[in-house]
Protein backbone atom coordinates (compact mmCIF):
# COMPACT_ATOMS: atom_id res chain seq x y z
CA UNK A 1 0.00 0.00 0.00
CA UNK A 2 1.25 3.28 -0.96
CA UNK A 3 0.24 6.82 0.83
CA UNK A 4 0.11 9.64 -1.18
CA UNK A 5 -0.59 13.55 -0.37
CA UNK A 6 -2.51 16.31 -2.45
CA UNK A 7 -4.00 19.60 -0.84
CA UNK A 8 -5.76 22.33 -1.87
CA UNK A 9 -7.91 20.94 -4.70
CA UNK A 10 -10.03 24.14 -4.38
CA UNK A 11 -12.82 22.32 -6.40
CA UNK A 12 -16.10 24.11 -7.14
CA UNK A 13 -18.69 21.28 -9.15
CA UNK A 14 -21.28 22.91 -6.95
CA UNK A 15 -20.61 26.60 -7.48
CA UNK A 16 -21.44 27.87 -11.36
CA UNK A 17 -18.87 30.16 -12.12
CA UNK A 18 -16.39 30.12 -9.69
CA UNK A 19 -13.25 28.65 -10.64
CA UNK A 20 -9.25 28.83 -9.94
CA UNK A 21 -8.51 30.07 -13.63
CA UNK A 22 -7.39 34.01 -12.60
CA UNK A 23 -4.94 32.61 -10.71
CA UNK A 24 -2.41 32.11 -13.94
CA UNK A 25 -2.61 29.51 -15.99
CA UNK A 26 -1.13 26.80 -14.46
CA UNK A 27 -4.43 26.40 -12.96
CA UNK A 28 -6.89 26.50 -16.11
CA UNK A 29 -8.58 23.16 -16.56
CA UNK A 30 -6.38 22.34 -12.75
CA UNK A 31 -9.00 19.54 -11.66
CA UNK A 32 -9.18 17.63 -15.25
CA UNK A 33 -4.91 17.66 -14.53
CA UNK A 34 -5.64 15.93 -10.87
CA UNK A 35 -7.52 13.66 -12.42
CA UNK A 36 -5.64 12.94 -15.04
CA UNK A 37 -2.59 12.36 -12.90
CA UNK A 38 -4.39 10.71 -10.04
CA UNK A 39 -5.69 7.84 -11.86
CA UNK A 40 -2.00 7.69 -13.72
CA UNK A 41 -0.61 7.08 -10.38
CA UNK A 42 -2.92 5.56 -7.64
CA UNK A 43 -4.88 1.96 -7.36
CA UNK A 44 -7.55 1.50 -5.45
CA UNK A 45 -5.53 -0.05 -2.45
CA UNK A 46 -3.90 3.08 -1.71
CA UNK A 47 -4.63 5.94 0.46
CA UNK A 48 -4.63 9.89 -0.44
CA UNK A 49 -4.31 12.27 2.05
CA UNK A 50 -6.13 15.77 1.31
CA UNK A 51 -5.32 18.31 3.68
CA UNK A 52 -7.89 21.08 3.25
CA UNK A 53 -8.79 24.01 0.91
CA UNK A 54 -11.43 21.02 -0.77
CA UNK A 55 -14.04 23.51 -2.35
CA UNK A 56 -15.07 26.88 -2.78
CA UNK A 57 -18.54 25.93 -1.41
CA UNK A 58 -20.09 27.95 1.40
CA UNK A 59 -22.97 25.52 2.21
CA UNK A 60 -22.65 21.79 2.57
CA UNK A 61 -25.01 21.01 -0.22
CA UNK A 62 -22.09 22.78 -2.59
CA UNK A 63 -19.60 21.19 -1.64
CA UNK A 64 -21.04 17.14 -2.16
CA UNK A 65 -20.43 17.17 -5.46
CA UNK A 66 -16.74 17.90 -4.69
CA UNK A 67 -16.97 15.10 -2.49
CA UNK A 68 -18.64 13.15 -4.74
CA UNK A 69 -15.39 13.87 -7.40
CA UNK A 70 -12.79 13.23 -5.04
CA UNK A 71 -14.64 9.90 -4.46
CA UNK A 72 -14.80 8.64 -7.88
CA UNK A 73 -11.23 8.66 -7.87
CA UNK A 74 -8.88 5.76 -6.87
CA UNK A 75 -7.93 4.73 -3.38
CA UNK A 76 -9.15 5.98 0.14
CA UNK A 77 -8.99 9.94 0.81
CA UNK A 78 -8.50 11.52 4.41
CA UNK A 79 -9.69 15.33 4.09
CA UNK A 80 -8.99 17.94 6.51
CA UNK A 81 -10.54 21.37 6.96
CA UNK A 82 -8.74 24.24 5.32
CA UNK A 83 -9.30 27.65 5.63
CA UNK A 84 -11.15 28.84 2.96
CA UNK A 85 -13.77 25.19 3.65
CA UNK A 86 -16.21 27.89 4.96
CA UNK A 87 -18.93 24.72 4.19
CA UNK A 88 -17.06 22.49 6.22
CA UNK A 89 -20.06 21.61 8.62
CA UNK A 90 -20.36 19.79 12.08
CA UNK A 91 -18.60 16.02 12.42
CA UNK A 92 -21.94 14.61 12.36
CA UNK A 93 -23.43 16.42 9.57
CA UNK A 94 -19.84 15.68 7.34
CA UNK A 95 -20.17 11.89 8.26
CA UNK A 96 -24.17 11.68 7.10
CA UNK A 97 -23.01 12.73 3.81
CA UNK A 98 -19.32 11.32 3.21
CA UNK A 99 -19.12 9.58 0.08
CA UNK A 100 -17.98 5.81 0.85
CA UNK A 101 -14.07 5.94 0.08
CA UNK A 102 -13.73 9.40 1.97
CA UNK A 103 -12.89 10.10 5.75
CA UNK A 104 -12.43 13.10 7.72
CA UNK A 105 -10.27 14.29 10.78
CA UNK A 106 -12.16 16.53 13.07
CA UNK A 107 -10.84 16.63 16.77
CA UNK A 108 -10.17 13.00 15.92
CA UNK A 109 -8.03 10.25 14.11
CA UNK A 110 -8.70 8.00 11.03
CA UNK A 111 -7.34 4.39 10.94
CA UNK A 112 -7.03 2.61 7.34
CA UNK A 113 -5.23 -0.44 6.99
CA UNK A 114 -3.68 -0.19 10.37
CA UNK A 115 -2.29 3.25 9.35
CA UNK A 116 -3.60 6.06 11.27
CA UNK A 117 -4.49 9.45 10.55
CA UNK A 118 -4.45 13.08 12.98
CA UNK A 119 -3.92 16.60 12.69
CA UNK A 120 -5.99 19.63 12.38
CA UNK A 121 -5.54 23.06 10.71
CA UNK A 122 -3.83 25.15 12.52
CA UNK A 123 -3.92 28.89 11.42
CA UNK A 124 -1.09 31.94 11.13
CA UNK A 125 0.91 32.65 14.02
CA UNK A 126 3.28 35.31 14.88
CA UNK A 127 5.11 31.90 16.19
CA UNK A 128 6.85 31.29 12.62
CA UNK A 129 6.10 32.59 9.00
CA UNK A 130 5.94 31.26 5.67
CA UNK A 131 5.54 34.64 3.82
CA UNK A 132 8.99 35.43 2.45
CA UNK A 133 9.26 31.94 0.45
CA UNK A 134 5.82 33.29 -1.22
CA UNK A 135 6.37 35.96 -4.42
CA UNK A 136 3.34 37.60 -3.57
CA UNK A 137 1.33 38.81 -6.88
CA UNK A 138 -0.87 41.43 -5.85
CA UNK A 139 -3.04 40.45 -8.87
CA UNK A 140 -3.82 37.17 -7.36
CA UNK A 141 -4.57 38.77 -4.39
CA UNK A 142 -3.63 41.24 -1.73
CA UNK A 143 -0.59 40.72 -0.17
CA UNK A 144 -0.26 40.04 3.98
CA UNK A 145 0.39 42.78 6.00
CA UNK A 146 2.10 42.74 9.29
CA UNK A 147 -1.12 42.42 12.12
CA UNK A 148 -1.05 44.48 15.23
CA UNK A 149 -3.27 44.81 18.42
CA UNK A 150 -6.57 43.26 18.15
CA UNK A 151 -5.76 41.47 14.65
CA UNK A 152 -2.59 39.75 15.86
CA UNK A 153 -4.36 38.86 19.11
CA UNK A 154 -7.37 37.08 17.37
CA UNK A 155 -4.92 35.60 14.88
CA UNK A 156 -3.53 33.74 18.21
CA UNK A 157 -6.30 33.20 20.08
CA UNK A 158 -7.56 31.03 16.76
CA UNK A 159 -3.75 29.48 16.40
CA UNK A 160 -4.43 28.46 20.43
CA UNK A 161 -7.60 27.14 19.91
CA UNK A 162 -6.27 24.79 16.42
CA UNK A 163 -3.17 23.12 19.42
CA UNK A 164 -6.48 22.67 21.58
CA UNK A 165 -7.88 20.68 18.53
CA UNK A 166 -4.50 19.13 17.77
CA UNK A 167 -4.19 17.59 21.53
CA UNK A 168 -7.57 16.12 21.09
CA UNK A 169 -6.68 14.53 17.99
CA UNK A 170 -3.43 13.14 19.43
CA UNK A 171 -5.56 12.55 23.05
CA UNK A 172 -7.94 10.51 20.78
CA UNK A 173 -5.20 7.82 19.40
CA UNK A 174 -5.60 4.41 20.92
CA UNK A 175 -2.84 3.65 23.78
CA UNK A 176 -2.08 0.59 22.45
CA UNK A 177 -2.18 1.56 18.44
CA UNK A 178 1.20 -0.12 17.25
CA UNK A 179 1.07 0.87 13.50
CA UNK A 180 2.44 4.16 10.92
CA UNK A 181 1.51 7.25 11.79
CA UNK A 182 0.72 10.17 9.59
CA UNK A 183 0.10 13.95 10.63
CA UNK A 184 -2.32 16.32 7.94
CA UNK A 185 -2.09 19.97 8.84
CA UNK A 186 -3.58 22.83 6.21
CA UNK A 187 -1.17 25.66 7.61
CA UNK A 188 2.26 24.78 7.88
CA UNK A 189 3.00 23.38 11.32
CA UNK A 190 6.32 24.99 11.18
CA UNK A 191 8.65 27.84 9.45
CA UNK A 192 10.10 26.76 5.96
CA UNK A 193 13.73 26.48 7.63
CA UNK A 194 12.45 23.80 10.16
CA UNK A 195 12.71 25.90 13.29
CA UNK A 196 10.15 24.11 15.61
CA UNK A 197 7.02 25.04 16.82
CA UNK A 198 4.68 24.01 19.67
CA UNK A 199 2.40 22.19 16.86
CA UNK A 200 5.80 20.60 15.50
CA UNK A 201 6.82 19.42 18.75
CA UNK A 202 3.29 18.03 19.16
CA UNK A 203 2.87 16.43 16.41
CA UNK A 204 6.62 14.85 17.09
CA UNK A 205 6.02 13.81 20.11
CA UNK A 206 3.03 11.47 18.83
CA UNK A 207 4.77 9.57 16.49
CA UNK A 208 4.16 11.01 13.00
CA UNK A 209 6.79 10.34 10.76
CA UNK A 210 5.32 12.50 8.17
CA UNK A 211 3.64 15.58 8.48
CA UNK A 212 1.43 16.98 5.08
CA UNK A 213 0.31 20.50 4.73
CA UNK A 214 -0.91 22.82 2.09
CA UNK A 215 -2.01 26.51 1.95
CA UNK A 216 1.21 27.66 0.43
CA UNK A 217 0.77 28.70 -2.93
CA UNK A 218 3.32 30.70 -5.66
CA UNK A 219 6.59 29.72 -3.82
CA UNK A 220 9.33 31.54 -5.22
CA UNK A 221 11.27 29.53 -8.17
CA UNK A 222 14.64 29.81 -6.07
CA UNK A 223 13.11 28.20 -2.85
CA UNK A 224 11.44 25.47 -4.72
CA UNK A 225 12.51 21.54 -2.96
CA UNK A 226 14.56 23.52 -0.80
CA UNK A 227 12.30 24.51 2.42
CA UNK A 228 10.56 22.35 4.53
CA UNK A 229 12.29 18.77 4.69
CA UNK A 230 13.41 16.43 7.35
CA UNK A 231 14.28 17.62 11.07
CA UNK A 232 14.96 14.40 13.91
CA UNK A 233 13.41 11.91 11.71
CA UNK A 234 9.81 13.42 10.73
CA UNK A 235 9.48 14.32 7.41
CA UNK A 236 7.48 17.69 6.32
CA UNK A 237 5.80 17.55 3.15
CA UNK A 238 4.30 20.93 1.73
CA UNK A 239 1.80 19.68 -0.62
CA UNK A 240 0.13 22.15 -2.39
CA UNK A 241 -1.41 21.42 -5.80
CA UNK A 242 0.25 24.27 -7.61
CA UNK A 243 3.43 23.18 -5.88
CA UNK A 244 3.56 19.36 -6.96
CA UNK A 245 2.10 20.20 -10.14
CA UNK A 246 -1.26 18.76 -9.54
CA UNK A 247 0.29 15.00 -9.01
CA UNK A 248 -0.32 13.14 -6.07
CA UNK A 249 3.38 13.04 -3.89
CA UNK A 250 3.96 9.88 -3.20
CA UNK A 251 4.74 10.21 0.86
CA UNK A 252 5.31 6.25 1.53
CA UNK A 253 4.86 2.93 0.97
CA UNK A 254 3.99 0.93 3.94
Amino acid sequence: MRIFALSDPHLSFGVPGKSMDRFGPEWVGHPDKIRRNWEAKVEPNDIVMVPGDISWAKRLEEAIPDLQWLDSLPGSKVILRGNHDIWWPSGTQLAAVCPPSVRFIQNNHVILQDVLFFGTRLWDTDEYSAFDAIAWDPAKGSIPGIKAGMDLLQEQQTYDRELTRLKLSIDSIPSDFSGRRFALTHYPPLSPDLTPSRASTMIANAGAQDVVFGHLHSIKEGLRGRIFGERKGVRYHLTAVDYIDFEPKLIAEV
